[in-house]
């Protein structure tokens, strides 16, 4: 989940908590491009290592390496215990500074890199190639354009309010295929596209994820002291952004990403 920032601004374990609509389609998102049961795979930004674990299951004769700059993240994932797993704590950006170079199968992020902002992502994935073996593949997902848009527009709104930065936009899809191309990457002719995705909620649900992980946006420009207060203000937000049909649910967009290293 994380990939830069402000270390402690993360939850580990009220994150994984509040992950649930990110699980809600892990099918998904591995039908497109699972590993192989030898690859070496890394889950970049893995958060707190739910998703790293399912991908360790699914390479018994490989191994998995989960990433993550958050000490709090870490802590979570290392609850996940196999033969074939391990982490290691860096910024999605300095990959290849823990990583060997080609010596990766498959690099994965989930919901990572709009974490880090759109200026950064041609440093991850530089880092990305770098650690892939010839033939390697780079398979993500992330908020793209009009993601979440209620929540964005009541996100804006709070920086306002309390004197803060307003987050950087999500980017569009042809932004980030130049930027895959620019990194070296062959890219299919599907291979950046965006997914709109409803996904299910409750109001706990959403309060939880509007408190631990859309408010992380805004505390990491606040002071420390002002953390409670800046996640509290977001869960508030919680019946402003409620659908016109009575649900919860929020509409996602994700950019969903693939792509190779040439052999």
């Amino acid at each position: 989940m994380g990939g830069s920032g402000r270390q402690g601004t993360w939850n580990g374990p009220g994150y994984g908590a509040t992950a649930e609509h990110h699980r809600a389609v892990d099918a998904w998102f591995l039908e497109r491009h699972p590993p192989r049961p030898s690859d070496v795979v890394v889950d970049l930004g893995c958060g707190s290592g739910e998703f790293t674990a399912r991908l360790a299951a699914m390479v018994p004769q490989g191994r998995v390496i989960g990433v993550d700059p958050d000490p709090s993240m870490l802590a979570a994932a290392r609850r996940h215990e196999a033969t074939n797993l391990s982490f290691v704590q860096a910024p999605a950006e300095a990959l290849d500074g823990v990583i060997a170079p080609d010596s990766v199968d498959l690099v994965v992020s989930r919901a990572m890199l709009h974490w880090l902002g759109p200026s950064a992502y041609p440093r991850v994935f530089a880092a990305v190639f770098r650690v892939l073996r010839p033939g390697g593949w780079y398979h993500s997902e992330s908020a793209g354009a009009g993601n979440v848009q209620a929540i964005v527009a009541r996100t804006d709104a709070l920086a306002d309010r309390l004197g803060l930065p307003r987050p950087p936009p999500f980017p569009d899809a042809g932004s980030v295929f130049d930027q895959l191309e620019a990194a070296g990457f062959l890219i299919p002719t599907d291979g950046v596209r965006t997914v709109a995705q409803r996904r299910a909620m409750d109001r706990a649900a959403l309060v939880g994820m509007l408190r631990s992980q859309v408010a992380v946006v805004l505390i990491r420009e606040a002071d420390p002291d002002r953390s409670s207060e800046v996640a509290e203000a977001m869960a508030a937000e919680a019946d402003t952004v409620r659908r016109s049909d009575g649900s919860w649910d929020q509409t996602f967009v994700r950019l969903d990403l693939l792509a190779q290293k040439p052999a």
